[in-house]
């Protein structure tokens, strides 16, 4: 094979495996692009989208505004409450949620119980209330952008196993 020859053969193979690269990654790209664009996100600075998210749960929620004119939603069945912080000046633009459920009659709601459910978990605190009920909290960080629903799913979730293990730990 000649000088140009070996070249002209290089430059083909080259561009055959050029063309084959072209060929699979519009393919690969269209079997992630899908999944990315319809993922629903919660934000805490889109209420609505985290009443949506609830509601995907069975949780029917309804809005209102704390004393300090912040957004807040009570579960229907008055089973937690859902507050919102870091929140703009305008009270509308907020980064952090926070699910919280409080229980009267735990007898064995002290501090030592509350300070080891506390310290033994990673998700989530427990205290006692001014009206010596016992409290469970969730913060999630969502920013403004949010956050995904299986990342919401991770702090729901324990949220809800804290509820479902309250008795079990302080009564």
């Amino acid at each position: 094979m000649g000088k140009h020859s070996l070249r002209f053969a290089r430059s083909l193979s080259l561009a055959a495996v050029s063309a084959a690269a072209l060929t699979v990654t519009p393919a690969a790209a269209a079997t992630i692009a899908p999944s990315s664009a319809a993922a629903k996100l919660v934000s805490a600075a889109d209420v609505q989208s985290v009443v949506d998210y609830l509601a995907s749960k069975g949780d029917m929620v309804t809005p209102g505004k704390d004393s300090d004119g912040k957004p807040q939603l009570a579960e229907n069945g008055n089973l937690y409450h859902v507050f919102f912080y870091d929140c703009s000046d305008a009270k509308d633009q907020c980064q952090t949620l926070q699910f919280q459920a409080c229980y009267a009659g735990y007898a064995q709601g002290n501090v030592t119980k509350t300070n080891e459910w506390t310290r033994n978990y990673v998700k989530g605190k427990a205290y006692i209330d001014a009206n010596n009920y016992v409290c469970l909290e969730e913060p999630v960080s969502t920013g403004l952008k949010g956050i995904s629903y299986e990342a919401m799913d991770l702090s729901f979730n324990a949220f809800l196993w804290f509820r479902q293990n309250a008795d079990s730990q302080f009564k």
